[in-house]
């Protein structure tokens, strides 16, 4: 396959044995500018290998399986060893794409780490993803190799007549027709990877069409994993309660700041409420993110006899359910931290802190090494201090754009994209905020309105079109409404076709056949056309629409 453009080498054809991975290799830097940005950048690799020597009989990541234990740092460095020789001798080189289909288990940490040390890139798949989902993504990505878990192995067979990409098919846990990972003690290839190559790429729903890949590169991941180190003052005796998928930033970059303080990345494979509260007393667990549904249900868990006076404080998103926050942090005696990020820029973009009992008070601070302005929401065009980025006054909502050396180089193989999201020299982040007299940051509304259920980002566009096709359908509008449980989900108003007979359970059966399951429209509204709102040019007004909420008898049963 051909992979992305070398800035510090010159690529060479490397043809490997059958049965490995066709891949390329790399030639050492040829200029002096080259030496120089290799020697005066950094890389997430190199992260890890500091964390293998410093914190060598520190536990590194554990477990909620019993078939899984824990494992050293000096152990994980080691198996990390193996699996690079395996995959080294398999054909993959620096630049190459691995696709992984996995919940989140210590192979999965394993396989991080080990790619990291080849610069090969890793395409994480989202597994609530439908398969004609993934094929999509995919297809786009262009890996050499799919490693998945016996748990999605039919979503990844599901896979092979459309990569025609792939050449090899590993699985973690040997299902029949995938080879295991391949390992090897034979002596690992010496670190390949270089500050600006790219180490995962994390898909983001785009407004219209497919998803979008977010390239963060190996400098990139390892300033995030400083920056949330820093901000959070985590140390060794810290450790996180990792439930959240890979595939998500908050896990991808919590294994960062884990594995960069010498503390314990605990695997979930699911946001189960009593283990989360099981694995804390356990590890001696000091932290997590609660999302919607997530928080709700961990809230709900009872205590017991267990010791949790290790937990000291969560993550997730005041602005959609204070008082459930309040309740928490009273219940456990934590703090918790507000957040506003999102994939294109990490999870730390700015975060507020309330106490125990406390209600958020919704103002967030900015990180470190993030340069943050609110600009009108037109945007701009030109270089980044061109008259067309206004900056918008204090208290006056803007849309927020940021600069800094943790933000994604871009979305994968898609340059108009990058160009749009990049205009006028800053991430455009598509949120817009409010900038207080104390300098911190209010979150006010999406621009394009992103309805965000239980941690998931989900664009009406993708909805509307899985629905429009019907025959049945003459018009659809979706849109987010407020749910206990989520914080967010999906409602959708249909305009049928005349003579049709359309119910909300064809709609769902639809959307189910097409999406993903959080994707799926949890209230159906039927509306005549003449009672659609629309602005003067005839679009439709959704934000009236989503004022209007939701009744119990819109819910699909």
């Amino acid at each position: 396959m051909s992979a992305p453009a070398d800035p510090v080498g010159v690529r060479e054809a490397h043809i490997p044995a059958a049965p490995t991975v066709a891949s390329v290799a790399t030639d050492a830097p040829r200029t002096r500018s080259a030496v120089v940005d290799r020697a005066t950048g950094t890389t997430v690799d190199a992260l890890f290998r500091r964390a293998f020597r410093v914190f060598a009989d520190r536990v590194a990541i554990t477990s909620d399986q019993p078939d899984e234990p824990a494992w050293t740092y000096r152990e994980l460095g080691e198996r990390t060893d193996r699996l690079a020789a395996g995959l080294h001798a398999a054909g993959l080189r620096r630049g190459d794409r691995l696709a992984v289909l996995s919940e989140t288990r210590p192979a999965y940490v394993e396989l991080y780490t080990a790619a990291a040390r080849l610069g090969v890139a890793l395409i994480t798949l989202n597994v609530r993803l439908h398969p004609d989902e993934l094929a999509v993504i995919v297809a786009s990505a262009a890996p050499t190799a799919l490693v998945t878990s016996g748990t999605f192995a039919p979503s990844a067979d599901a896979l092979r007549d459309r990569s025609p990409s792939v050449t090899a098919w590993w699985s973690f846990d040997e299902p029949p027709g995938f080879a295991p990972l391949p390992r090897s003690d034979a002596p690992p290839p010496e670190p390949a990877a270089q500050p600006n190559d790219l180490h995962v790429v994390l898909y983001t729903s785009g407004t219209t069409g497919p998803p979008k890949g977010a390239m963060i590169t190996q400098q990139a991941a390892a300033i995030r994993g400083l920056r949330l180190a820093q901000w959070f003052g985590l140390g060794p005796d810290d450790g996180f309660v990792g439930w959240l998928p890979m595939f998500h930033c908050a896990g991808d970059e919590s294994l960062y700041g884990t594995l960069l303080t010498g503390g314990r990345f605990a695997c979930l494979r699911r946001a189960d409420p009593a283990r989360i509260l099981d694995l804390i007393e356990r590890d001696r667990l000091s932290w997590t993110l609660l999302l919607p549904g997530v928080i709700t249900d961990v809230l709900a868990e009872p205590v017991g006899a267990r010791n949790l006076e290790s937990f000291r404080f969560a993550i997730g998103y005041a602005n959609m359910m204070p008082t459930v926050v309040a309740q928490l942090t009273a219940k456990y005696g934590i703090r918790f931290c507000d957040a506003f990020g999102q994939t294109e820029t990490s999870y730390v973009l700015a975060h507020g802190f309330s106490g125990p009992g406390e209600t958020p008070h919704l103002h967030k601070t900015p990180t470190p090494l993030v340069d943050v302005r609110l600009v009108e929401a037109s945007g701009a065009t030109g270089d980044g201090d061109s008259p067309e980025m206004v900056e918008v006054p204090d208290g006056t909502p803007g849309e927020c754009v940021v600069r800094g050396p943790g933000l994604m180089s871009g979305y994968l193989d898609d340059p108009q994209a990058t160009d749009e999201a990049f205009h006028g020299g800053w991430l455009h982040t598509g949120d817009v905020l409010r900038r207080n007299d104390d300098g911190t940051l209010s979150f006010v509304d999406r621009v394009k309105y992103l309805i965000k259920t239980g941690g998931e980002n989900v664009y009406p566009a993708e909805v509307e079109h899985a629905i429009a096709g019907h025959p049945g359908v003459q018009e659809v509008c979706a849109y987010g409404v407020p749910d206990e449980r989520w914080g967010e989900t999906v409602k959708v108003a249909v305009v049928r076709a005349p003579g049709a007979t359309l119910t909300a359970d064809d709609v769902v059966e639809r959307c189910r056949a097409r999406l993903a399951g959080f994707k799926i429209p949890r209230y159906v509204a039927f509306l005549d056309a003449a009672d659609i709102p629309r602005s003067t040019t005839g679009k439709l007004q959704r934000h009236v629409l989503a004022a209007r909420g939701a009744t119990e008898s819109e819910r699909v049963r």
